[in-house]
């Protein structure tokens, strides 16, 4: 019995960190326009973890899920559409190209 309890403390602690350690996106966290230059207003995104996220555009706001697919970032609006972000690593932003307003780069905010 004292040996299984050996063998089974091991496990349970690599098991552990496993769960532990959460895989995260370098491309978690919020993006913002820059103040007074945006085409479309004051626009923000915010990608969670999980997949998940927020898009608010003015005073208006709504929840999206987003995936990283082909080298660019995917949002899944629920109010329906979906908008393709291609990321510019150097910059740690995102661009889109919006309908009637045109691109739109989003650069991320410090924590």
């Amino acid at each position: 019995m004292r040996q299984a309890h050996r063998l089974l403390a091991p496990l349970l602690l690599i098991g552990l960190l496993i769960f532990a350690c959460e895989s995260r996106s370098a491309w978690e966290g919020r993006y913002v326009g820059p103040p007074g230059q945006d085409p479309a207003g004051k626009v923000a995104l915010t990608l969670q973890a999980g997949g998940k996220g927020q898009w608010t555009a003015e005073q208006e706001s709504t929840p999206l899920r987003w995936e990283e697919r082909g080298g660019a970032i995917w949002l899944h609006l629920k109010i329906g559409g979906v908008m393709v972000a291609q990321p510019l690593p150097a910059q740690q932003a995102l661009t889109l190209e919006l309908p009637g307003v045109g691109a739109l780069t989003l650069r991320k905010a410090q924590p």
